[in-house]
């Protein structure tokens, strides 16, 4: 069976479809591998590719051995009809594999919120002509960038990220419009020719010095090294008068926006595009610091979870920012080097005094209607530290988180206070995984506010 004959298979049995009726019946509009039960019926063929293909398993009636015999052939099966060494997902209609590993998150290839959000902004922005996808790893951004460019390059470091590139290019049809380049993007690759557009979800964690890490995820002592080399590199490389620049970034910063924004100024100065930055998420570093932690432990394995947790939080309390922004950016040429930046992610933070409000009669039932649905875009990375209980514990503590705002002192209770009195047990049991509550806790803050239970406090 060739990759386009399994392309056609996912198709006719409606595998992207059942990804993402999984991920609406999830409530979670960019959870990477939703598995909320069988999207469809449970004994046809497409349940079965949906369960061995996606969630590693086999439906009760399970496909016959010739055919898994043929899904082999690509690595998507092994030879005894069980889980391959790729899995795949969908979202939006674009396929991706990644490689499957015996714990979420050990795997050399990675797909996250961050990645279904950039993909997002890439199919929004219409890219054309030619392009770069720089740190490709699975290859759902360089398969979005070939629905409306002519040629893609994905490059990247790791030879397993340019194979699922290959292989998630094939099952979307795409392939041929996708050529790979392995190697290190900022010291050994040119173009012939200007590019239209160049496009990066690079790595943005910012991670000790000292600290083991993997370099799939480490930009730096601040997390911008590589988007800074990139801001500076794509200036050369794009094409004056039709180029386009579409970035995925996360980072530190403070009420201004993003640290970052100061290099993407230097860079529409210096290439006359307008720049547009829209943060679509924001949490506080301690967020951060135990999402970094969880992936940091495998490799430094001298020290205690609860140790590399203080290392890393250390580290991020020299830079003195109060959030880490999630954003995406689009620079077109032609422009007049001006930069935008809006704040979606704005509303009480963690910091914020509250008292209670004024509630008019409801509020509560108000407030949770509103949590219920805006839990449905979580941050980026939310998924990788938290869970389902980590979403449904302010509502269930949400009549405690009422009262221990109505018995604030005067000059208010933070929300990151209240979230550690109300989860005490939860931040004893788990200090890292525990964080995961400062996002929903924080989501809660800003329900309570919007229904009239909360109010910040104002100074003095």
């Amino acid at each position: 069976m060739t990759s386009h004959e399994v392309a056609k298979l996912l198709r006719e049995h409606h595998f992207a479809q059942r990804v993402e009726y999984a991920r609406r019946r999830a409530a979670q509009s960019y959870e990477p591998w939703p598995s909320s039960g069988p999207a469809g019926p449970g004994h046809d063929s497409g349940a079965s590719l949906w369960n061995l293909l996606h969630l590693g398993s086999l439906a009760p009636s399970s496909l016959d051995s010739a055919l898994t015999g043929q899904l082999a052939d690509l690595g998507l099966t092994d030879r005894h009809s069980g889980p391959g060494k790729w899995e795949l997902t969908a979202f939006r209609g674009v396929l991706a594999a990644r490689d499957r590993a015996e714990r979420p998150g050990t795997g050399t290839v990675y797909i996250g919120e961050d990645s279904l959000r950039f993909v997002d902004t890439i199919l929004d922005a219409l890219p054309t002509g030619r392009a770069l996808d720089v740190g490709c790893g699975s290859g759902i951004t360089s398969c979005a960038l070939a629905r409306t460019c002519d040629d893609v390059t994905a490059v990247d470091l790791q030879e397993e990220c340019l194979e699922a590139t290959r292989l998630s290019g094939a099952l979307n049809g795409v392939g041929e419009r996708i050529r790979t380049w392995h190697g290190d993007f900022f010291r050994d690759f040119t173009a012939d020719t200007p590019l239209n557009c160049i496009c990066a979800n690079l790595p943005y964690v910012p991670v000790p010095p000292d600290l083991g890490y993997s370099a799939a995820g480490n930009g730096g002592p601040d997390g911008l090294d590589l988007n800074r080399r990139l801001l500076r590199d794509a200036r050369h490389l794009l094409d004056p008068d039709e180029g386009m620049l579409v970035m995925r970034f996360q980072s530190l910063g403070d009420s201004s926006g993003p640290m970052l924004l100061r290099e993407i100024g230097e860079f529409a100065k210096a290439t006359g595009h307008d720049v547009s930055v829209v943060a679509d998420g924001r949490t506080v570093p301690e967020v951060r610091a135990a999402l970094t932690a969880l992936h940091a432990q495998r490799h430094n394995p001298a020290l205690s979870p609860d140790a590399v947790l203080a290392v890393i939080d250390a580290h991020q309390s020299r830079f003195e920012q109060p959030s880490y922004f999630a954003c995406s950016l689009v620079s077109r040429s032609g422009g007049t080097g001006r930069v935008t930046f809006t704040d979606l992610s704005g509303g009480v933070g963690m910091d914020a005094g509250l008292a209670a409000g004024r509630a008019p009669a409801g509020a509560a039932g108000t407030a949770e209607q509103l949590y219920r649905g805006r839990a449905a875009d979580l941050p980026d990375g939310f998924w990788e530290l938290g869970g389902p209980p980590d979403v449904a514990a302010p509502l269930t503590a949400l009549p405690e988180l009422v009262r221990a705002i109505g018995d604030a002192p005067r000059d208010g209770i933070t929300g990151r206070a209240l979230t550690e009195t109300v989860f005490a047990d939860r931040f004893a049991a788990d200090a890292t995984r525990a964080r995961a509550l400062y996002v929903t806790t924080e989501l809660m803050l800003n329900c309570l506010a919007d229904a009239g239970l909360a109010r910040v406090q104002e100074a003095g």
